[in-house]
């Protein structure tokens, strides 16, 4: 007897997810060559609806001895279950597997490290470098005692590099990464490029500009400012009256110019699928439109407490990810922020002078419900429109809500992904706060 049918005699109801990964992950270590890992891994989870309360448990392997049981025990201390799991319906397909990347040679992945560390150490012959490349497929099924079965397999092609200048008492770390779900998505060059360009703006240090100033946001840096929308647009925040989004459908609470939509359909989308971890149809949810808000996203627990229908936004780990290992709650696929005109620099001859977040370090740190902020920055500094050299022990601060309403400037004209989950142009803000010490 399988286990889906053994818990709905058990249970009132039950889910059962089940997620196959294979891969090969390729990691450079100080340029050479350390490891080539190919790795095989079968996760199950089990959610139950026992008495009016959820249980949930999972498993690695195929055998899932003992999963049931320890469903069922969490059952007895588990929350309130709201909602009923969903039948099938329709589940329109998404392009979401790529050939080229499931047949993908281990020695590409190598040389594809190799010719990463080469490009870098011919313009920097002192800087460390680490590569991590991997490429592999993903079969997830989501199947429920109401007689719904989804399933779709997933390809995904990732490369992240490194690099690290550490001179004297002076350390200067960069990175770049990319995610992708087919082999013509992905730009080796373009991420190679970017660890340059950090390594040249960086090359010197400049006096940090401190007080009110203008701050250019480049995409890896953005999360900070969206990190607070991600939480406020959360259903699950807006049925706990923790958002500051609540009851504000249909007012304009941003600048005008800032549009934000959540995704899960990106053609070839590094976290695109046709369902989401409960079963449910991804889908296209405009959030702000030209700084109006128009709604919020939710998995089947928000759906049912705010009484509205889920959105496809019941995914395993929330934010974060945390796999098969977690229960699903609201969060978004794919976040898109609309961008505007003209390229980096454009911006920066707007800018004029100011600072540029490159990076963030403790991000999160702050009072996110509220969207404050306040973070160790990387970055550098910029003087009539041109980068004059980094920046050392610098904080930012200031708050999202506030930035995204009276203080945008300019948006960008060129998106990139950050995280395989933001896909973001640079944003220009006015009056963030800069501090040194």
């Amino acid at each position: 007897m399988d286990l889906l049918k053994r818990a709905g005699e058990k249970a009132e109801a039950a889910e059962l997810y089940v997620e196959h990964r294979d891969g090969t992950t390729v990691t450079f270590d100080g340029g050479d060559l350390e490891t080539v890992k190919s790795e095989s891994v079968v996760g199950q989870a089990l959610r139950l609806i026992v008495d009016g309360k959820l249980g949930f448990a999972a498993t690695t392997g195929r055998k899932a001895d003992g999963l049931l049981e320890a469903a069922l025990v969490s059952a007895q201390h588990g929350d309130p279950a709201p909602f009923a799991f969903p039948n099938s319906g329709e589940q329109a397909s998404l392009g979401v597997y790529d050939c080229e990347v499931a047949e993908l040679a281990d020695d590409t992945l190598i040389t594809w490290g190799e010719e990463a560390v080469k490009a870098i150490l011919g313009e920097f012959p002192d800087v460390q470098v680490n590569v991590h490349l991997g490429r592999g497929k993903i079969t997830v099924s989501v199947g429920n005692t109401s007689s719904a079965q989804r399933k779709e397999e997933r390809t995904y092609l990732m490369m992240g590099v490194d690099a690290e200048w550490v001179r004297h008492d002076d350390i200067y770390s960069v990175h770049s990464s990319q995610t992708v779900r087919a082999a013509k998505e992905f730009d080796r060059e373009a991420l190679v490029a970017d660890v340059l360009r950090q390594l040249r703006w960086g090359k010197d240090v400049a006096p940090t500009p401190t007080g009110e100033q203008r701050v250019l946001f480049l995409p890896a840096a953005t999360p900070v400012v969206l990190l607070p929308l991600i939480v406020g647009f959360s259903g699950m925040s807006v049925f706990l009256g923790t958002s500051p989004l609540k009851d504000k459908v249909g007012e304009e609470v941003f600048d005008k110019r800032f549009s934000l939509v959540d995704d899960g359909r990106i053609h070839l989308g590094p976290r695109s699928s046709s369902f989401d971890d409960e079963g449910i149809p991804t889908a296209r949810l405009p959030l702000v439109e030209n700084g109006v808000v128009r709604g919020y996203f939710h998995d089947l627990r928000a759906a049912a407490l705010t009484g509205t229908e889920p959105t496809g936004n019941g995914f395993k780990g929330g934010l974060l990810g945390g796999g098969f290992r977690t229960p699903p709650s609201a969060s978004p696929r794919h976040l898109v922020v609309s961008p505007g005109d003209g390229g980096l620099d454009d911006l920066l001859r707007e800018m004029g002078s100011g600072l540029i977040a490159q990076n963030v370090l403790g991000l999160g740190q702050g009072n996110i419900a509220s969207g404050a902020f306040s973070n160790n920055v990387i970055g550098y500094t910029v003087r009539e429109g041109k980068v004059v050299g980094r920046v050392k022990n610098t904080m930012i601060a200031g708050n999202a809500y506030d930035l995204l309403k009276k203080g945008l400037q300019d948006l960008g004209g060129e998106s990139e992904w950050v995280f395989g989950m933001v896909h973001t142009p640079p944003l220009l803000f006015g009056d963030v706060s800069v501090v040194t010490r």
